[in-house]
């Protein structure tokens, strides 16, 4: 019986979870933006982020919501 919860578990914890906190590297790759840009959204405030120490993060919803921010309608 022991085996068969340990073989369940292996198994159902290998499902690969997307991260909602991204670090700058990560967010700026996910914008398709370089580092040095994602620190001055940041020093301007522009841009939503957490801060644990001296590491940025930011939550990938708040990326989203910031790119939809930025887009304009095309013309009719």
């Amino acid at each position: 019986m022991a085996k068969k919860l340990a073989a369940s578990a292996s198994t159902s914890s290998s499902a690969v979870v997307a991260p909602r906190l991204l670090n700058i590297k990560q967010a700026a790759a996910y914008l398709a933006a370089t580092v040095w840009f994602l620190r001055e959204l940041v020093w301007s405030r522009r841009i939503p982020f957490a801060k644990f120490g001296n590491k940025y993060v930011f939550d990938i919803r708040d990326l989203d919501a910031f790119v939809d921010a930025q887009k304009t309608q095309a013309r009719s």
